[in-house]
């Protein structure tokens, strides 16, 4: 859906007009709407909230088009996480980063005052990738865990090796939809992520959307899996 300059301006003001709005997932600005929150400065958060009444939907209009997405881009510079969802009672989730990454590891360090976040305790450097699956994947095999984020400067290692292991369905996080896609398509609880390539709010919002979205595997795509795991 795309939100509008006035829609937005509707919003800030039941917000108390004190620069902060929450917008629902999925939200896009319109190319007049990012131009507002550029001029007073907005500082976006995503939630389960109710879209504003007449949001259009994407693709409904032509004249929002590609302009909306690149103007909105810009505007989600100034994004941070305004989850308020609760995070489901169960069991935690773990990270591990391989590097020094400053901004993604002040989003973790956000996540673990909020939610049931703990650090998975590999020494930080690309080749323990290995050995911090293994113990992802058997922590989650055992119940100990729901599930992991993996902070890493490529994911390609990362990706072949998690979805080797029967226990973890994990996906690369390139935006907000991709986290929800992940989610909502087959239930994933392996979230990696390239720290060099996304900022401090992108990450935040990506964690946020990943350790409180509810997730339920379906038959027919644990199904399909299974047969996967048979392939070749």
């Amino acid at each position: 859906m795309f939100i509008t300059a006035r829609q937005l301006e509707d919003l800030h003001k039941s917000h108390g007009g004190n620069g902060h709005v929450t917008l629902p997932y999925r939200a896009r600005l319109t190319p007049l709407a990012a131009d507002f929150v550029r001029a007073r400065k907005l500082v976006l958060g995503y939630a389960e909230v109710s879209a504003p009444t007449g949001a259009l939907v994407a693709g409904a209009s032509n004249s929002v088009g590609s302009a909306s997405r690149t103007a909105g881009a810009a505007a989600q510079q100034t994004v941070r996480s305004a989850d308020p969802t609760p995070i489901a009672p169960g069991p935690p989730y773990v990270w591990w980063c391989d590097g020094p990454c400053g901004p993604a590891k002040a989003a973790v360090v956000t996540e673990e005052k909020q939610t049931a976040l703990r650090a998975l305790h590999f020494k930080a450097h690309p080749t323990q990738i290995v050995p911090v699956i293994k113990s992802l994947a058997a922590e989650v095999k055992s119940g100990k865990v729901a599930g992991g984020v993996l902070l890493v400067q490529s994911a390609a290692q990362a990706i072949v090796y998690a979805n080797r292991c029967k226990s973890l369905r994990a996906i690369l996080g390139t935006c907000l939809e991709s986290v929800e896609q992940g989610i909502s398509q087959v239930a994933a609880n392996v979230l990696i992520i390239e720290y060099p390539h996304k900022n401090l709010p992108q990450i935040r919002n990506m964690l946020s959307r990943f350790l409180r979205a509810p997730r339920t595997l379906s038959d027919d795509v644990k199904r399909q899996i299974e047969e996967f795991a048979t392939c070749g």
